[in-house]
């Protein structure tokens, strides 16, 4: 027995000294020799910052090797101290952190599960493993824990409430206690002749204090609140002329050159065994599409899988393959024209179509691939998601949506949200009296560029849903056109319609994306009965951003150019829109619709916006009425009592 005792006291004195050694090499390497540095780079390599929680196991059992206090069952206590430094390092490593903490340890663990299971799983793998491990190695049990706290708190509590309650009753009684004090007499005094009598104060009485009347609830809270006063100068809709002229261009295929590349495009098919034939020709501004119609027998993915050996042979950098055109017995094959031709917003706007369309969310989004112009309305979709790489026409796009309803709806039928995390191209529409934010009072708008405050705003728009489905249960009405026609008929003051524009959803997902991912899932899911609408923009297509919640609430999407089909699929759920051409050619996939109609965009120049924003500016500045502002005088005494009440509590 004593031979066995002296040899854990070598063994546990040989081991607590080199731990020590390898505690002072990892905190000052630069002067523990050469030694130091090699250890600390062995030690931080394999273990990360969790190489102390190593060192610190190691001293331990040590201490207890050399007290003569090893156990004898210590496979399950060693193993899951083990275990809890995998878990540190696991936790250290790049599952948590934009770097690896945890040493190679970390870095293959973290690895391997988020191969496997995605990042949200390892997180959630990763807390079940410490905790497992924490019990193991250390006996800590969690709910033991909470039930403790719990029961502790409950204990003070109680009796804090006790002692309130001993000391309200023990005023009571010292109050019916103590008897009433007498005023004291005041004898007058005599005043010397020589001197004069002082004239008294005069003070007012209690009685005038009654007298005068209280302000009345509604002239207070005006004061607070900035309500919308109707002008007696009538809004104008800005006029075409600011902006430009489409651009008069020659055609960019004569009908010759046209049949020639028909000719061409079935000399190509029939080179690879395919009998088809051109039956129509449909030029467009960006492309030209040639429909064929297969013979018998030919099968429609043989025709899909040639795209890129027909781009070979017609001479052009990416063909589309639409297999079949719709309404049609054909396959249409997109290529590209020689020269894009640009299309004006203003020639969309003065097209019969938009003139007649009865809602004020009518947009122009440009022309379809036969040169026609294609309107659509935000109020059926009911949101929007607008996605593609740099450069392709994304903020293009945003500014013709914009353009296109200041020119279809007054500052009091449809308002704007604009969030702009990238500060560069909303701010351009700060004043305007479209303009709209429901945290700040009317005077205070402006374009939101804080992703903090994005997330605010958003958080109280939700708040302005909510109300207004209290008042629309109230007037026994289901959606804001219904209630509208209502407060038309009763001469009341009608609702407007709300559209949520952000411009870079990546920027406010990377700072809150809780917050922002909550308050968009909220008003995508039941903000469109009460006429509140979402248009989310990103250059960034990826399932981080456009996650599944999002995605799944925005059935209407706009794709850009994107890099590859894997951005495609994300946006659209299908391929295509990595083989567009940029500067505004795009797929739109519109609501309940199974494929994407291919369009080029309307483009308005920065100079168009700036004319259109600064002739609205002038006639209106934003007004609108601030549901919140009559809530935070008695919010803000509700929150001083709430912080008594707390600070009580918790002593």
């Amino acid at each position: 027995m004593k031979k066995k005792q002296r040899k854990n006291e070598i063994v546990g004195l040989l081991l607590l000294v080199s731990t020590l050694i390898a505690y002072y090499c990892l905190l000052f390497p630069a002067t523990a020799g050469a030694f130091g540095p090699w250890l600390r780079n062995i030690l931080t390599t394999v273990f990360g910052q969790g190489a102390y929680l190593f060192l610190l196991f190691f001293g331990v059992w040590s201490v207890r090797i050399l007290l003569v206090r090893y156990p004898e069952r210590v496979k399950s206590k060693l193993f899951g101290q083990i275990l809890l430094i995998f878990a540190f390092s696991l936790f250290l490593s790049n599952v948590f952190f934009s770097q690896n903490f945890g040493g190679y340890i970390g870095k293959i663990l973290s690895g391997i599960l988020l191969d496997l299971f995605g990042k949200t799983v390892t997180i959630l793998l990763t807390f079940t493993f410490f905790l497992l491990s924490l019990n193991l190695g250390t006996k800590f049990s969690l709910i033991g824990f909470i039930s403790e706290v719990i029961t502790s708190l409950k204990e003070k509590i109680i009796t804090d409430w006790q002692e309130w309650q001993q000391e309200r009753k023990r005023t009571i009684r010292e109050k019916k206690l103590v008897p009433p004090i007498k005023p004291p007499v005041v004898t007058p005094v005599e005043t010397s002749k020589d001197i004069p009598p002082v004239k008294p104060a005069v003070i007012s009485s209690p009685q005038e204090k009654e007298e005068v009347e209280p302000l009345p609830l509604e002239k207070t809270a005006k004061k607070h609140m900035p309500v919308v006063e109707k002008k007696e100068q009538e809004y104008i809709f800005p006029s075409l002329d600011l902006l430009n002229e489409p651009e008069i261009m020659e055609a960019n295929l004569r009908e010759e050159d046209l049949r020639e590349k028909a000719k061409l495009l079935e000399k190509t098919l029939n080179d690879f065994n395919i009998d088809a034939k051109i039956i129509e020709i449909n030029p467009g501004p960006t492309i030209t599409r040639y429909d064929l119609q297969p013979a018998p027998g030919v099968k429609i993915q043989s025709i899909v899988n040639l795209s890129d050996d027909i781009a070979l042979a017609m001479q052009a950098s990416s063909v589309r393959v639409l297999a079949p055109v719709p309404d049609k017995a054909a396959v249409g094959i997109e290529i590209p024209n020689p020269k894009i031709s640009i299309v004006a917003l203003k020639e969309i706007i003065a097209s019969e179509e938009f003139r007649k369309a009865d809602s004020k969310l009518t947009f122009a989004l440009g022309k379809t691939t036969a040169g026609e112009p294609y309107i659509t309305d935000l109020a059926p979709m009911p949101h929007l998601l607008i996605a593609g790489a740099t450069g392709s026409g994304k903020s293009v796009c945003i500014h013709s949506i914009i353009t296109s309803i200041i020119y279809k709806a007054t500052p009091e039928e449809v308002k704007f949200l604009l969030i702009d995390p990238k500060r560069l191209e909303l701010p351009i529409y700060d004043d305007i009296p479209h303009l709209y934010d429901p945290g700040k009072p009317a005077e205070e708008v402006a374009v939101i560029t804080n992703p903090k405050e994005a997330a605010k705003s958003l958080e109280k728009l939700v708040k302005v849903m909510e109300h207004r489905y209290e008042k629309f249960a109230q007037a026994t009405v289901r959606n804001i056109e219904s209630y509208n026609q209502l407060m038309e008929k009763e001469k009341k003051t009608k609702e407007f319609y709300i559209v949520v524009i952000i411009d870079e959803l990546a920027d406010l997902m990377l700072i809150a994306p809780r917050e922002v991912e909550d308050g968009i899932m909220r008003l995508a899911q039941m903000a469109r009965a009460v006429g509140i609408h979402l248009i989310l923009a990103t250059q960034r297509p990826s399932v981080d951003v456009i996650t599944g919640v999002i995605k799944a609430n925005l059935p209407a999407r706009i794709a850009f150019q994107v890099l590859s089909k894997v951005d495609s699929r994300v946006i659209l759920d299908t391929q295509g829109a990595e083989d567009l051409l940029g500067k505004g050619d795009m797929l739109f996939l519109p609501t309940g619709a199974s494929r994407p109609i291919r369009l080029h965009g309307a483009y308005v120049s920065e100079k168009e916006v700036e004319r259109v924003v600064q002739f609205i500016k002038k006639q209106l500045p934003p007004a609108y009425e601030d549901i919140f502002a009559q809530t935070k005088e008695l919010g803000k005494e509700e929150d001083s009592e709430m912080k008594e009440l707390i600070n009580y509590a918790l002593g």
